[in-house]
């Protein structure tokens, strides 16, 4: 899988423990031994952002409804960086919990990274898997 491809996760874990179903994009294409890196989204709007592109000071890339393959109005958050192993996926995928939904356009996800590249919040670890 490389970066840019949208996941559909049954049993996705957060950050505080809980599971459930989620959206997740893959922000890159990892190197022997390095984790891809994920994101979420959501399609429920709790955030007062209707225009497409970056927030950065936000976390959020809005994507409208109908564009690549998201069919109704996504936001992109950033704020949390997931880690994955390849091992993960793979197992993840044979449990039927992992289905891929569709790839991005190279466009769109550049612009995705480059938005969560001008966040404060990021780590340099996680900027230097994005190159």
């Amino acid at each position: 899988m490389d970066k840019g491809t949208v996941l559909f996760h049954t049993k996705f874990q957060f950050s505080d423990g809980e599971t459930g179903r989620k959206l997740i994009i893959i922000l890159n294409t990892p190197r022997k031994n390095e984790p891809y890196l994920i994101c979420r989204t959501t399609s429920n709007p709790q955030y007062n952002i209707n225009t497409q592109g970056c927030r950065s000071d936000k976390n959020i890339y809005y994507i409208n409804a109908n564009f690549d393959c998201f069919l109704e109005k996504t936001w992109i958050q950033f704020y949390e960086i997931f880690e994955f192993n390849n091992g993960n996926f793979l197992n993840d995928h044979l449990k039927g919990n992992l289905k891929i939904i569709g790839c991005l356009k190279s466009t769109t996800i550049q612009a995705i990274i480059n938005c969560i590249k001008r966040s404060e919040d990021i780590s340099n670890y996680h900027l230097s898997l994005l190159k």
